[in-house]
């Protein structure tokens, strides 16, 4: 590129509406639509009357809509709209877990938010690229990070009279299953994104924290689970979507999940450097993993391998090192082929079977480049 070129790009800005058009298409490309066989006539209503275009006789209805449902008792309401867009809510779990006490079982909330990629194609589109990216910057720390760190939570708060706060759509729909609810569609409407999510259990009462370094229950010998520590490389409440991805994504080569949203640009980079694994190194010494061994699995992920597998896996501590890279299988057959090698080899020999699958993975690393996505 040419410095013509570059000094063009920097001062040139974005089509919000090609932006969105885009963001339409990308960002519900593994999820449901808002097309459902069966839904309570009230659903299909709001859907429709939400789907019309902008006036003051649809914010009129869609307000009353949502003042008439939450009137409703505790455990009666067949479906429920928020009553603003997430992004105001200051308390946002505790607006969750009301309207999944509000709800019947099975019963229906319907909300809409603006995500972070939209509030990075407003800036985008105001600005020049190179103001734009300065004030993104800004823009970043200011409402995305300051509202969720404690050191700062009460003087954002303070300052902003309005709460703005930005959400990457992986963490909302995160939050809803946290608070209890299974997504059963996502959509745009207009430049609004908007989820229904189905009330299907009680809320979660696990702690969660935004900080860098996570904790994720995994399973360990004896099917015992434990916690994995590792560097985030997720938006936070991601872990809560396993099933949800599982659902709606395929499963890419090497057994991962293909177009993993949940992942930030960041956290590819640590992935791809490993430096994501470094804290496991606690479990190592705790003694809940080894150095060679399978690779520690969710419970979701677990129940996937066949029963055979299953409990061969538990017969020994997953490790930090996997034989996943002597083989390099590619779908979730050939990962459990090569999972059951090594086992089989290990429970016969385990100091010799862990002492030549070590070097024969190294080798692999560092002399032919292998790597897992």
């Amino acid at each position: 590129m040419g410095i013509r070129s570059f000094i063009s790009n920097m001062i040139a800005r974005d089509n919000y509406d090609e932006v969105m058009e885009y963001l339409a298409v990308t960002e519900t490309q593994h999820a449901p639509r808002f097309e459902f066989d069966q839904a309570p006539e009230q659903l299909r209503e709001l859907i429709s009357v939400a789907e019309t275009p902008r006036s003051p006789e649809r914010s009129k209805w869609l307000n009353d809509f949502a003042e008439k449902t939450w009137a409703v008792p505790d455990g009666e309401a067949e479906v429920l709209f928020a009553k603003e867009h997430l992004n105001a809510v200051r308390h946002l779990n505790q607006c969750l877990c009301k309207a999944n006490k509000k709800l019947k079982q099975d019963g229906y909330f319907f909300c809409a938010f603006d995500t972070s990629q939209k509030r990075r194609a407003q800036i985008f589109s105001k600005y020049p690229k190179i103001i734009a990216y300065i004030i993104y910057f800004f823009d970043f720390l200011w409402h995305r990070v300051c509202p969720k760190l404690g050191l700062t939570r009460r003087f954002y708060f303070f300052c902003t009279r309005r709460v703005r706060k930005v959400f990457p759509r992986p963490e909302v729909l995160g939050r809803l299953y946290y608070c209890g609810f299974d997504v059963v569609g996502e959509q745009y409407i207009h430049d609004r994104y908007c989820v229904i999510a189905q009330k299907k259990r009680l809320p979660s009462t696990e702690q969660h924290s935004y900080g860098v370094l996570i904790r994720l229950r995994r399973v360990g010998k004896d099917g015992n689970l434990f916690n994995v520590f590792k560097f985030r490389t997720m938006y936070a409440y991601s872990e809560y979507l396993q099933t949800y991805i599982y659902e709606n994504n395929d499963l890419d080569v090497g057994g991962k999940f293909r177009d993993d949203y949940r992942v930030t640009e960041w956290g590819r980079f640590l992935r791809k450097t490993w430096l994501d694994e470094l804290p496991m190194i606690v479990n190592l010494l705790k003694g809940q993993m080894k150095l060679v061994g399978v690779r520690p699995l969710s419970q979701q992920y677990f129940n996937l391998y066949t029963k055979e597998l299953q409990e061969l896996r538990i017969k020994t501590k997953p490790g930090l090192i996997p034989p996943f890279y002597v083989d390099m299988p590619e779908t979730l057959d050939e990962i459990q082929e090569n999972e059951k090698r090594y086992l089989i080899a290990y429970l016969e020999h385990p100091l010799r079977t862990d002492w030549n699958y070590f070097w024969r993975i190294m080798g692999n690393i560092l002399f032919r480049g292998k790597r897992s996505k």
